[in-house]
């Protein structure tokens, strides 16, 4: 008798602890890791510009339409937007991801963002992360041009959007986003230019949009995107000295985050171009 009833004991813990496991790995109020990827698997969206003249629909620019087509489709496929901010609370704090996360993003700082990107998310409860290039915040915050098919967003703007919640804003340098024939291409490092120089610059550029950003807006940027993607790997380390605590690439795949912040640089995005909706990019 006794023997048994230590068997019993004995396998009821052995179940008791499996049910432990398997609610974990299931995640109760979040998502935990996947087992085959040992991480939590995270598709991110790139856009760019939203327009609605036709004539101007391409690589980096869709109507409109299509943009609300993706986050009704998100809606509806159980989808929940998240930022910068969730990924850090995650790797940091051990907050849960909801169960199907996925992440927005922008890129520049158009004003059709605020035309256009803006009331959709808000009509759809969704979030989304604007990286923006300082320098046109600063001329068009002088210029007061709010001309949609070519302005960028203001420093008000800016404030706005990221005390709504429905954009968090981060940084796409100062004037980098450049791709001049013979000269740096991007942030990237110039051909036979000295490391000492290159981080010289680099941090210069990042630094000013930086301070801007937060002289200007209020917002301390954790996150540095890559302008056209471009990456030298001597910057990798840059981005992490100055304190960003994830970066944007423009590398296409699937992201999967672990409790490690090492897994929060580098993100991968897909590029939402005309035509290539985000039902073909999740489902493919």
């Amino acid at each position: 008798m006794f023997i048994s009833i230590k068997l019993s004991r004995a396998i009821f813990i052995i179940l008791l602890f499996t049910c432990f496991l398997f609610f974990c790995s299931a995640g109760v109020t979040g998502v935990f890791f996947d087992k085959e990827e040992e991480g939590i698997s995270l598709p991110i969206l790139m856009y760019h510009h939203i327009l609605k003249d036709k004539s101007k629909h391409g690589a980096y620019v869709i109507s409109p339409d299509e943009f609300e087509a993706d986050l009704i489709y998100l809606k509806e496929n159980g989808y929940t937007t998240i930022t910068i901010a969730d990924l850090i609370n995650l790797t940091q704090d051990n907050i849960l991801l909801p169960e199907k996360p996925v992440m927005i993003t922008f890129d520049d700082g158009y004003l059709s963002t605020l035309e256009y990107a803006y009331p959709l998310l808000e009509k759809y409860n969704m979030k989304a992360v604007i990286s923006v290039i300082a320098k046109y915040s600063e001329e068009y915050s002088q210029n007061h041009d709010r001309h949609v098919p070519y302005a960028h967003l203001t420093w008000e703007d800016l404030s706005f959007m990221q005390k709504s919640g429905v954009f968090e804003v981060q940084n796409h340098t100062y004037d980098m986003h450049k791709n001049i024939s013979g000269a740096r291409h991007g942030s990237k490092r110039v051909s036979g230019e000295s490391l000492e120089h290159y981080e010289a610059e680099f941090k210069k550029d990042v630094s000013l949009a930086q301070d801007l950003l937060f002289k200007n807006s209020g917002i301390n940027a954790t996150c540095f995107t890559y302008p056209f993607g471009m990456i030298s790997d001597e910057s990798i380390d840059f981005v992490r000295d100055m304190g960003f605590s994830a970066s944007l690439s423009c590398f296409e795949g699937i992201n999967y985050i672990t409790e490690n912040p090492d897994s929060l640089y580098l993100l991968k995005r897909y590029n939402r171009a005309h035509n290539r909706h985000a039902k073909k990019i999740l489902e493919k």
